[in-house]
């Protein structure tokens, strides 16, 4: 029995339908970001707030600047705010609120998306450090380590205009309800843009291993992956009609890969998608962390820009976030999945 696309879970997944914020670091690819932000308020009605955090000399291992120049340093962010502040809101065509706030840059945002009630935190996925072999800045990395959010992760080759209408959407599932959740939010940016909907699924194909060597097993374990993408056609098949008779057309992949989450990036680039919308976690749902394996594997590894919708509620993610973010050194690309698998 499929469950229902617009009331897929139970958890009260947050769609942005409150407040968006957005994350600046006075750096050109970091104002990725905002277009974005613009998009995805006018399609859900979201109010929009605009941060920069200011370094401050504990966090940031410099000296003590006298107060003169910390002053200027301080108007000189407010100024670069308010300008962007005026151009978004003359886009959505409505004010959008500007903080400038001091600290640890990713705990700080943190803290104050909890504190302004935002459902959604966007980020460009470098900052001031510009591009590098990297997917993703270091303060990013950081940042996904503690967020509690609903998060969207824009890259800085994503979108050179003030606009953003994703025309191709990928959404990965994986059977479970909680992967599901995501549909109504993706249909809905689907219409607004008038964009296209891909279902995506990916059948784990066996490996011979030293437990999986001998020609009897191999041949079951080859007939499973068989029943299995026959079963993933029928449910993504369902799915498609169901967003049909909701109005929203989808078409359907399923692939057989070795590596699931490989298989997942191959898809997004064979489908020229230009967003992914996906759920923080799928089946294997550990509520102590805020983005399950898969989605953090593509968080990390991921050129296409990703909304990645939080299922769980902020009090079911157990884990100190303070802690973590205290503790955590930068995390390398491969360091960061990782810990994850």
């Amino acid at each position: 029995m499929i469950a229902s696309v617009s009331n897929a879970h139970p958890s009260e997944i947050r769609l942005c339908g409150r407040r968006i914020l957005a994350c600046l670091d006075r750096s050109t690819v970091s104002e990725v970001c905002v277009p974005y932000a613009v998009s995805l308020a006018k399609t859900f009605g979201s109010a929009v707030t605009l941060v920069h955090v200011m370094e401050s000399q504990e966090h940031s291992g410099q000296r003590t600047h006298d107060a003169l120049s910390w002053e200027f340093a301080r108007q000189e962010a407010q100024a670069y705010l308010d300008r962007l502040g005026r151009e978004a809101s003359e886009e959505l065509g409505r004010p959008v609120d500007v903080r400038l706030e001091q600290g640890h840059p990713a705990e700080r945002i943190v803290d104050l998306a909890h504190e302004i009630g935002a459902d959604l935190t966007v980020i460009g996925s470098h900052g001031e450090g510009g591009i590098t072999s990297w997917t993703l800045g270091t303060t990013v990395q950081r940042l996904l380590v503690v967020a509690r959010t609903s998060v969207l992760v824009a890259h800085s080759a994503s979108t050179g205009s003030s606009t953003v209408a994703p025309k191709h959407i990928l959404v990965p599932l994986d059977g479970s309800i909680r992967s599901e959740s995501v549909l109504p939010a993706a249909a809905h940016i689907a219409k607004v843009n008038s964009a296209d909907i891909a279902l995506v699924h990916v059948v784990q194909e066996p490996l011979v291993t030293a437990l999986l060597d001998e020609p009897e097993d191999m041949e079951i374990a080859q007939k499973l992956a068989t029943r299995l993408e026959a079963a993933a056609k029928r449910y993504l098949e369902q799915l498609q009609v169901r967003l049909a008779h909701e109005g929203t057309s989808a078409s359907t992949v399923v692939i057989r890969h070795a590596n699931e989450r490989q298989g997942l990036l191959e898809i997004s680039q064979r489908e020229q998608a230009d967003l992914i919308v996906l759920s923080a976690h799928g089946a294997a749902c550990d509520p102590a962390r805020s983005f399950g394996g898969v989605t953090t594997y593509l968080l990390t590894h991921s050129l296409i820009p990703l909304l990645v919708l939080q299922d769980l509620l902020e009090a079911k993610l157990h884990r100190s976030h303070k802690v973590e973010a205290n503790l955590a050194m930068p995390l390398r690309r491969e360091g960061f999945a990782a810990a994850t698998r």
